[in-house]
């Protein structure tokens, strides 16, 4: 195969503006683009590129390396911050500067840290995830923490899901929980969960039990299926699916569950935090994160890490094929997270644990293989979607579950930004910078 992306760490050559090659590719740019959108020099590039600010590929046949435009935009606006508040704004919504204060979730370079707590330890331990859920809703680590109390569905809900049969993909699936959600807030009193902690536990609780029955709606039968008293949130979506719940299951499913429960301030939390800013109920805040969660920059990634698994049956094949898009300028799907230059620890886990399963395909086998040649020979390290995509197919869950499962489990973390928004008592309201032109 070609030699091409051998490594970020390489100093940028020099490329006359104006060359051919500029302005052709859609998520690559040149060098010399790329230091005349910056306004600085090779060396500073090249610092940017080693420090992990800047990712960069080389080009088949070709000696000029190409660097990612979203790189750029993100360091544009952190150096137009220092000009004054608008930039400042520009810059934080985007990866940039952290804009809101919050005692949840930290990001490290090892992953999320929830309260003191390291996701991936907690992942390693086999720690449930509805402990997990407890800690970030309340602070407090509790070993004993058992089952829930099970979930009584309502009458009308399985009619709810027939009428969403119809309809298929990721963002369908996201829209059921959003509309599931909001009709399980209709059902409580008004004001039910504001003000007392427990109430509101209690309605995160009934929210996430109700959301994990309706995976039965990717099930052979495609019909609703309760969590049982005796059974974990994991096993219970296992149950929904029709997938035997092993101990190799239960434990991936968990991890998976444990380990995206929270990121912080992603576009979903972000948008369930300003709806709570503005008063509204925990059910319709959780709704617009859904709503968020279904757009296609966000689900669609899992559906762009699936079609192209999908579009290539070995290792071999699906590095000529990363080939391709590089040559065209284009991302691969699934590697590179913006907040871990290093390795998105989630997926590495992910990864890990789908390697250490006892039953393995020779699908899976090809998987493994080319994520291993992707960083040992372009440097390219997976994220957690790619991560999540993997785990699903060597359990052998249906396509779309990978980014219903990613929303089902940040529904954890919206829960506690949703409180702590409530006690900031403001409500977030970004200013626009205008940019248009005099009438």
């Amino acid at each position: 195969m070609e030699k091409q992306l051998q490594g970020a760490n390489k100093r940028p050559e020099q490329q006359a503006v104006g060359s051919p090659r500029a302005n052709v590719h859609p998520d690559y740019t040149t060098a010399a683009e790329a230091m005349s959108i910056l306004k600085v020099r090779p060396q500073t590039l090249y610092a940017y590129v080693s420090r992990g600010l800047l990712h960069s590929i080389a080009q088949t046949g070709r000696k000029g390396r190409l660097y990612l435009r979203d790189d750029l935009r993100r360091l544009e606006a952190r150096s137009l911050a220092r000009n004054g508040h608008g930039p400042v704004a520009a810059s934080a919504m985007n990866f940039g500067e952290p804009i809101i204060s919050t005692s949840v979730t930290e990001i490290t370079a090892e992953g999320p840290r929830y309260r003191g707590r390291m996701a991936v330890d907690l992942a390693r331990a086999q720690a449930p995830f509805e402990a997990v859920a407890q800690l970030l809703w309340t602070g407090v680590w509790n070993d004993n923490a058992g089952l829930w109390p099970r979930v009584e569905p309502w009458p009308e809900l399985n009619q709810l899901i027939g009428a969403a049969r119809t309809g298929s993909g990721n963002s369908c699936l996201l829209d059921l929980f959003a509309m599931v959600t909001l009709h399980l807030g209709c059902r409580r009193q008004v004001g039910q969960d504001d003000g007392d902690p427990m109430q509101m536990i209690d309605a995160a609780r009934q929210i996430i039990q109700t959301l994990a029955g309706c995976y039965g709606l990717l099930a052979p039968d495609g019909s609703y299926m309760p969590v049982a008293g005796n059974r974990s949130i994991a096993q219970g979506i296992l149950d929904a699916l029709s997938i035997d719940s092993t101990g190799e299951n239960w434990e991936g499913i968990n991890s998976l569950l444990v380990l995206l429960a929270d990121h912080e301030l992603s576009p979903a939390t972000f948008a369930a935090r300003v709806a709570a800013s503005t008063g509204c109920t925990l059910h319709s805040s959780v709704a617009s994160a859904f709503s968020a969660s279904s757009g296609a920059l966000i689900a669609g990634m899992y559906d762009g890490i699936d079609q192209f698994l999908d579009s290539a049956s070995t290792a071999s094949a699906m590095l000529r094929r990363a080939a391709a898009l590089h040559r065209q300028g284009m991302a691969v799907p699934g590697f590179d997270h913006p907040l871990y230059p290093h390795g998105d620890p989630r997926a590495k886990y992910l990864l890990e644990l789908a390697r250490r399963r006892t039953r393995q395909t020779r699908q899976m086998a090809e998987i493994y293989r080319y994520v291993e040649e992707m960083a040992a020979r372009h440097g390219l390290l997976p994220r957690h979607e790619l991560g999540v995509v993997t785990m699903t197919r060597a359990i052998g869950m249906p396509r779309q579950t990978a980014a219903a499962l990613s929303a089902f489990a940040r529904v954890a973390g919206w829960v506690a930004h949703i409180e702590e928004q409530r006690m900031f008592g403001t409500v977030l309201r970004p200013r626009a910078r205008f940019a248009g032109g005099a009438p």
